[in-house]
């Protein structure tokens, strides 16, 4: 019986050891969380009434066709 008990000792005495060592391990080597990156601003999609091509509403630019809507680039 004295046996049994000492290796159930050993035992607990190991698995504590671990998960402390471990635990040790992985609080020390946190890293810090990255910034985080700025949100992309969605644009407005339109069709050009001329080609039907789809371009940003606000930075939309001309497609090279001589009666395109949009101004020269």
């Amino acid at each position: 019986m004295l046996k049994f008990l000492l290796l159930i000792l050993v035992i607990a005495a190991v698995w504590y050891g671990y998960r402390y060592v471990n635990r040790k391990e992985q609080t020390g080597a946190r890293v810090a969380p990255a910034p985080a990156q700025p949100r992309v601003k969605a644009e407005d999609l339109v069709a050009c009434r001329i080609c039907g091509a789809y371009v940003a509403e606000a930075t939309a630019k001309s497609c090279g066709r001589q009666d395109c809507p949009y101004p020269q680039a």
